[in-house]
């Protein structure tokens, strides 16, 4: 089964390459919310749901404040969640040019420590009831923090 991206009411589409390697945990106003599926880290991307946006500073100033006020929270979560030595941020977009903020929790124990998550070795795809797990966490956790019911 191929997975293909569709566009939403505002012309936004996920980049076809976000959309194999994560899977959805929750939207928030304007803002999808997914995890990478690769069990070694605890990596989720804060996507602002914005038409043709590919960099940070180029966003409408509300845009971008809510995005990284949901940056932000995330990390919380993160922080709340795994107790990570550090939770590394960015948006680099040479690869995907799509606009999305890494948030990851890392640990000294995980492979790639001290070094940056991008590009090291094979992505491991978690099992099924594991990936659903870490989505369901980290999704209540948003939802606690982000004041949603439902």
């Amino acid at each position: 089964m191929t997975k293909t991206a569709r566009q939403d009411d505002q012309g936004w589409t996920l980049h076809p390459r976000l959309l194999i390697d994560s899977v959805p945990i929750i939207e928030h106003e304007g803002v999808q919310f997914r995890l990478v599926n690769d069990r070694r880290f605890v990596w989720v991307l804060v996507i602002p749901k914005h038409p043709g946006a590919e960099q940070l500073h180029h966003l409408p100033p509300a845009v971008r404040d809510q995005a990284l006020r949901l940056v932000d929270a995330t990390c919380h979560v993160l922080d709340e969640i795994y107790a990570p030595e550090r939770v590394n941020v960015a948006a680099i977009g040479n690869v995907v040019e799509q606009l999305h903020i890494h948030c990851v929790a890392r640990f000294t124990e995980d492979p790639a420590w001290p070094g940056v998550v991008w590009g090291f070795g094979a992505r491991e795809p978690a099992e099924p009831f594991e990936l659903l797990a870490r989505v369901r966490e980290i999704a209540a956790g948003l939802a606690n923090r982000l004041g949603r019911h439902s």
